[in-house]
């Protein structure tokens, strides 16, 4: 099956420039826009209607009741583009919808268990057993993340075919739980985890662009570009809705869906290329949320602590401490990911020891940013105290609202 997608992928037809590939996919895109667009409000209305809102109390920061469920519009949305994108693509030869097939079923799992935690508060470890759920539904369906290690096992180490299969699983599962969990934990600002998601995923998709012009693989190709266009779409259309003052929240349900699309993405990226770089490049681009997700664990083992227990430390609070409004801390936070972007899509180019330069140097920063800001321990420099990040002025862009659970289910003056 294999060896005839690829005697397919060699023929003429399949030779595309960039405007040709734009056109040929923007359906995908332009649907999750507008159902995402029509849908979200119709959420927040549901969400109103069935008493599923997160409201004002001694635990929370906002001021105002705020619907949840703004998560079951973006899978709404993204689903009806990936079905549109796999009738349009993926029907050529028989087997081209496998992959994809397995990358829905594991995100509807992942966006139910993330819905479950926002009714239910569900224990931790049965919601990574759920994430893990979704994880192996990926890999055993869609097959998507099994060979990850054959194209980007580091440095050339030759290991037994057995041994890489035993790395490919236990890394795409690594890679589907920290993105899953790194998602969850940056949905702390209003608009701040869609807004990242959203840039990550873009950055993501202009490197499908790159391999499907080099027709790199006939399943992948497409499945890359519906699986980024349709999130984008998805994700553009909630925005305006998220952003602060927020309308609604995207909840458990839309950081998973959003950090497991994320990890398919990277994982797609791993498998069936040309090289290496495209992997650990698409790894760099997710950074940013890593970055505030490793530093997160070191700081509540540190502190002899759950690494599972929610703090109010997290890059986002620091930077509210520091007197920024959320609007501004938000801006900061967006360029920080877009840095991230810029870096993984060079390291693609120049060549591993300038990447390797390049990744120390970003390590040092991270590093030096860590200890001005005191993220590995809690507490830290503040112009506002703690009490005072928890009263700051009832304006629109005071409000430290969170887009959903996340990390924002303790007060701030909780460690």
């Amino acid at each position: 099956m294999f060896d005839e997608l690829m005697l397919a992928q060699r023929s003429p037809e399949f030779v595309q420039s960039v405007p040709q590939i734009l056109r040929a996919y923007a359906p995908v895109f332009l649907v999750a826009l507008v159902v995402s667009l029509a849908a979200t409000p119709v959420f927040a209305w549901v969400a109103r209607t069935l008493g599923v809102v997160d409201r004002p109390s001694g635990r929370k920061i906002h001021r105002r009741e705020v619907p949840y469920l703004g998560g079951l519009a973006m899978l709404l949305s993204w689903l009806v583009a990936v079905v549109v994108g796999a009738r349009l693509h993926l029907t050529a030869l028989p087997g081209m919808t496998g992959p994809i097939l397995g990358i829905v079923i594991g995100a509807v799992v992942a966006t139910v268990v993330g819905l479950l935690d926002d009714l239910l508060d569900l224990p931790p470890l049965l919601k990574l057993a759920g994430q893990l759920a979704a994880g192996f539904i990926l890999l055993g369906v869609g097959r998507v993340g099994m060979g990850i290690m054959v194209t980007s096992l580091p440095f050339g180490l030759d290991v037994g075919p057995q041994v890489l299969r035993f790395a490919s699983i236990s890394l795409s599962l690594f890679v589907v739980l920290g993105m899953c969990n790194a998602a969850n934990l940056m949905d702390g600002l209003d608009g701040l985890c869609s807004g990242v998601i959203l840039i990550i995923v873009s950055t993501l998709m202009v490197v499908s662009l790159l391999l499907t012009m080099t027709r790199s693989d006939i399943v992948y190709d497409p499945t890359r570009m519906i699986i980024s266009l349709a999130l984008l779409g998805a994700v553009v259309g909630f925005v305006p809705y998220n952003f602060n003052p927020a309308s609604i929240f995207m909840g458990d349900a839309g950081s998973m869906l959003l950090g497991f699309n994320a990890a398919v993405l990277c994982l797609l990226l791993g498998e069936r290329v040309p090289t290496q770089r495209f992997f650990w490049a698409a790894l760099v681009v997710f950074g940013l949320p890593a970055f505030d997700t490793l530093v997160a664990m070191v700081r509540r083992m540190g502190a002899g602590k759950n690494p599972f227990r929610p703090d109010a430390y997290h890059l986002h609070h620091q930077l509210i401490r520091q007197g920024l409004t959320v609007r501004q801390a938000v801006s900061i936070l967006y360029l920080l990911a877009m840095l991230f972007s810029v870096v993984g899509l060079l390291m693609i180019w120049i060549r591993l020891r300038y990447s390797l330069i390049l990744l120390a140097a970003i390590g040092f920063n991270l590093l030096l940013l860590t200890t001005s800001f005191g993220l590995h321990k809690t507490g830290g420099p503040a112009r506002l105290n703690d009490e005072s990040v928890s009263r700051l002025a009832g304006t629109p862009d005071a409000e430290l609202s969170g887009d959903g659970r996340g990390d924002q289910k303790q007060r701030p003056t909780e460690d």
